[in-house]
């Protein structure tokens, strides 16, 4: 697809699929095809590998560029392949994008540097992404989660960002509903903001944010669809009632349980999760029993 395509297509419902490790922590690419194949033609816009959800932090570089380029032979146009590839230099952002270009990445989802988080103003982070844009020739989405980086992009500059050739899109996740109506007021018409909270994500859709990348997706798919498309049908009264699901499934999973919840809820739908790579922790038995009753309430009554 060209770069114009690829934007038009970043609207919807993304799934950061989970990264499958066995019980040495490798990886089970076995386990990882199975899940793409599974999440491959039922609605979803794409795909983003090596995000939070896939414990990106804990993968090597071969790693990313591996999953990748297996992804690609699975992932069919018009669904999108968006392949994280942050790092804290600009230089090795640049190398790795470059690389994941070349395995197949449609776009590319690029974390805020933050180790030295002191020195992270908005000139930095400016130039940090000025650079990426004019060293690529796929279209970038800048990844904004301050809980975890503890940066929180000003509005402004992101706005002066979305005015930069190739810097197509904003990935949210702080769950700051004023927050991202402020940047959604600044940024150039056209620029996509993607949403990754479930707590604000019709709100943000009323704002002008075109989608969600959301880590329930990953294990009920059918409810995240189904919130989008009410919403695009005007279906106000379902797509709240299924926000409610999502917003129940958040504060009793991801929030008590971490990427351990999220990939026990995954196991537990019949798709491949298996435990987190170490120094995370798997669940014990009583937070998988946590799990299993919240799904079975999240999804009591629905007939997908």
């Amino acid at each position: 697809m060209t770069s114009q395509q690829i934007i038009a297509r970043l609207r919807g419902i993304f799934v950061p699929v989970v990264t499958p490790f066995d019980r040495r922590g490798e990886i089970d690419l076995g386990l990882f095809r199975e899940n793409l194949r599974r999440y491959a033609g039922i609605g979803l816009s794409g795909i983003v590998i090596a995000g939070s959800t896939g414990e990106a932090p804990f993968l090597t570089e071969r790693e990313r560029l591996r999953l990748v380029g297996i992804a690609r032979a699975l992932v069919r146009p018009p669904e999108l392949l968006i392949a994280s590839t942050g790092l804290e230099s600009t230089l090795l952002t640049l190398r790795l994008s470059r690389e994941a270009v070349a395995r197949g990445a449609d776009a590319l989802l690029v974390i805020t540097p933050n180790y030295y988080k002191s020195r992270m103003d908005s000139s930095a982070l400016a130039a940090h992404f000025k650079t990426l844009a004019d060293g690529l020739r796929r279209p970038i989405i800048i990844y904004n989660i301050p809980q975890f980086t503890g940066i929180r992009m000003d509005p402004s500059t992101i706005s002066q960002l979305s005015r930069y050739p190739n810097i197509v899109g904003l990935k949210e996740s702080s769950g700051d509903l004023a927050y991202v109506r402020a940047i959604l007021r600044r940024v150039r018409p056209g620029f996509r903001v993607l949403v990754g909270a479930p707590s604000i994500l019709l709100d943000t859709f009323r704002a002008g944010a075109v989608g969600g990348v959301l880590g329930q997706s990953g294990f009920v798919p059918e409810i995240c669809l189904g919130l989008y498309d009410a919403f695009q049908k005007r279906r106000m009264k379902t797509a709240r009632g299924l926000q409610q699901r999502l917003m129940l499934l958040a504060q009793k999973i991801a929030a008590p349980y971490g990427i351990a919840g999220v990939k026990a809820a995954v196991d537990l739908c019949g798709y491949a999760g298996g435990p987190p790579r170490p120094p995370l922790l798997p669940l014990k038995a009583s937070g998988r029993r946590a799990v299993a009753a919240a799904l079975r309430e999240a999804r009591a009554g629905l007939e997908f």
